[in-house]
């Protein structure tokens, strides 16, 4: 049961994301939530590239939001494992492997992102980045 509650959450984050990557509302509003998924290296990066990155995802016809029927079919599964009995623990499984799955994507494109934006750096520009980064993550300034 704390699996399901955990995944719901999951899948609203998840749905939180996407929203933000899709949409360019709520500026000024603190960290997008792409930013908390890249942790330290949105801290790290200057605004150009954060705002580089998020335009990258924006572009991406896979980070589309569901649809109200798709959220509707994929929590009404949830909550028919939930409700079954006896508890049918592989379609459970089933269930909540769907959805980690489309979570791990959007981390996946995330992470390809940032890849993406690191590749198009100077180096130069990476060991600036490497040195904010290090700051960040609280060993120091510069390279050891």
């Amino acid at each position: 049961m704390l699996l399901m509650v955990s995944l719901a959450l999951n899948l609203l984050v998840a749905g939180v994301v996407i929203g933000d990557i899709v949409s360019d509302h709520g500026r000024g509003r603190g960290p997008r939530p792409v930013e908390l998924a890249l942790g330290p290296f949105a801290r790290a990066m200057d605004a150009a590239d954060r705002r580089a990155i998020l335009q990258s995802l924006r572009g991406n016809p896979d980070l589309q939001p569901l649809s109200k029927a798709q959220r509707a079919a994929a929590f009404g599964e949830i909550l028919a494992t939930l409700r079954a009995e006896p508890f049918d623990r592989i379609r459970a499984e089933a269930a909540l492997s769907a959805q980690a799955e489309r979570i791990q994507g959007l981390e996946r494109m995330i992470q390809g992102a940032l890849l993406d934006r690191l590749a198009a750096m100077t180096a130069e520009q990476r060991a600036a980045l490497a040195d904010r980064l290090q700051a960040e993550l609280g060993h120091g300034p510069g390279p050891d």
